[in-house]
């Protein structure tokens, strides 16, 4: 039975990647390209940002199962803020110890409610491994001696136990496997604690060396979103150089890349793409102090105030709002203050909150959509995926169209499921916004990126990660439209003898 192993590459954007491959860059990613399927599309979830697309890359679900609704939310039962970024100013809100803690520890342990694809196959009979990949939990202990300098930060405890796979390897956290005699080597402050592309290649390398690779290996390799929010995304993916180069050395360990596949089944993809920004700052961000200065919002990170209105969780192009109270008239005046600037693409909310009826609803400056799922026989089209929907009002708030029963939305695509796996989850927040294609949301202490890239909307720019899939078993069909959600499946399904996929 072959390996699987599955290449998590952040912001990987699909259509970006092929038009380098197309301009004769990155000859492995060609190899595969060949010997393989490539889908230019492999459709990320809502929000399209970083920690929830990786859960559901992990445990092949939406939000709505799998609970982790974005990067930023707000936990209105208990009151507190979860929060995961770069953003140092957001950091040092909330405390640098109380982040890392959360960051490597609640994450797994608290906010993640679905079974992961190491627990599913490890439960089976199956060994797995993980190499640098944030959402790692498992039902293996692992002991933990945190770097010197993450000692020194408060709220962080020095020792304490990780439920990851067989094998986990995390940066400085979990730097080195005994029993294999491997070990991280890129690590340390100037490397960001080992969380880098470099030590999840030179991981990589060593298994392949020992040929010590298990049944399914997820390996993640973060540097190239935080290079397309800097320099933006068309610069970013001229700069995969080292990736390629990482398959070369691997394929060339194991004889070549026929030699290769003959014993591996490589899934590549991302978990969502990016959109350029504007280059001017003021012009790019969307301060929400500003846009609903008739309301108090709570200072982002830190709990409910006595005079606070609104707790903001922005998640760079999308943004979470949660009200103190639900009043309707004065959900609707923030509402039209929000659709009164031009930069703001559209609202979403559950109808029922602040409007009567059953399903979701999105509006922008120019109409109004109100869907629901459907029985079959009731529904008035269906996507692609087989969910059947009814709506009323405007299509082109998302840019539905139907042909012979079947809806797609090219601009916002998959949007009717996608919307429904974030609203349906019990920390949405009460009302969704995106912003338009080159602005993000900010307050205070979140760090914008103008004349760069970003993401998290509803709109394909932001959605569109790709998939490739060389040394597929022939029981095993890769869907023509395929989804993040599916990348769990494609996984398994190589590691079953019988069953097709």
């Amino acid at each position: 039975m072959k390996r699987v192993l599955l290449l998590v590459v952040d912001a990987l954007t699909g259509p970006l990647l092929l038009q380098e491959l197309d301009n004769g860059r990155y000859p492995h990613f060609n190899m595969l390209r060949q010997a393989g399927v490539v889908r230019e599309q492999c459709l990320s979830i809502f929000p399209s940002i970083t920690h929830a697309a990786l859960s559901s890359i992990v445990t092949g679900k939406y939000p709505a199962d799998h609970g982790v609704v974005g990067s930023h939310w707000f936990n209105l039962k208990e009151e507190k803020v979860v929060y995961f970024s770069g953003s140092f100013g957001m950091m040092l809100q909330m405390g640098v110890g109380n982040f890392f803690r959360e960051f490597l520890l609640d994450l797994n342990n608290d906010y993640l409610q679905a079974p992961t694809i190491f627990q599913v196959l490890e439960r089976d009979g199956r060994k797995t491994a993980c190499l640098n990949f944030p959402l790692y939990r498992g039902d293996v202990p692992h002991q933990v001696n945190m770097p010197l300098l993450l000692q020194w930060l408060p709220g962080l405890p020095a020792s304490t136990t990780l439920m990851g796979p067989q094998i986990l390897l995390l940066g400085d956290v979990l730097a080195n496997a005994a029993d294999l005699e491997i070990a991280a080597t890129y690590t340390g402050v100037t490397n960001w604690f080992g969380f880098t592309d470099q030590n999840t290649s030179d991981l990589l390398q060593q298994l392949a060396a020992k040929d010590e690779f298990p049944d399914f290996t997820l390996a993640y390799f973060p540097d190239n979103d935080e290079t397309s929010h800097r320099n933006g995304p068309v610069y970013a993916h001229q700069q995969l150089g080292h990736l390629d180069e990482a398959l070369e050395r691997l394929f060339t360990l194991y004889g070549g890349l026929e030699s290769f596949l003959e014993q591996f089944m490589v899934v590549i993809t991302g978990d969502h793409s990016q959109s350029a920004t504007l280059a001017e700052a003021n012009e790019e961000k969307i301060d929400l102090i500003q846009v609903l200065s008739e309301a108090q919002l709570a200072k982002a990170g830190q709990p409910w105030q006595d005079t606070d209105d609104i707790m903001p969780c922005p998640n760079l192009r999308a943004a979470q709002l949660y009200f103190r109270k639900t009043d309707r008239e004065w959900v609707a005046s923030i509402c039209q203050s929000l659709l009164n600037d031009e930069r703001i693409d559209q609202l979403i909310y559950r109808a029922g909150l602040f409007d009567e009826g059953e399903g979701y609803v999105v509006r922008n400056s120019n109409g109004r959509l109100h869907f629901w799922r459907a029985a079959e026989r009731e529904a008035m089209a269906a996507d692609h995926y087989g969910n059947s929907w009814a709506w009323e009002g405007d299509l082109a708030v998302v840019d539905g169209r139907v042909h012979h029963h079947l809806i797609t939305f090219p601009d916002y695509p998959n949007a009717f499921e996608r919307l429904a796996g974030a609203l349906d989850c019990a920390c949405s927040g009460h009302l969704w916004m995106t912003a338009k294609i080159g602005h993000e949301f900010v307050v205070p202490g979140v760090t914008p990126f103008p004349g760069g890239g970003s993401h998290a909307s509803l709109h394909r720019l932001d959605s569109q990660p790709p998939l490739f899939v060389a040394g597929a078993p022939p029981h095993l069909t890769i869907p023509e439209q395929p989804r993040i959600i599916d990348v769990f499946g494609i996984c398994q399904a190589c590691l079953q003898t019988a069953e097709p996929a």
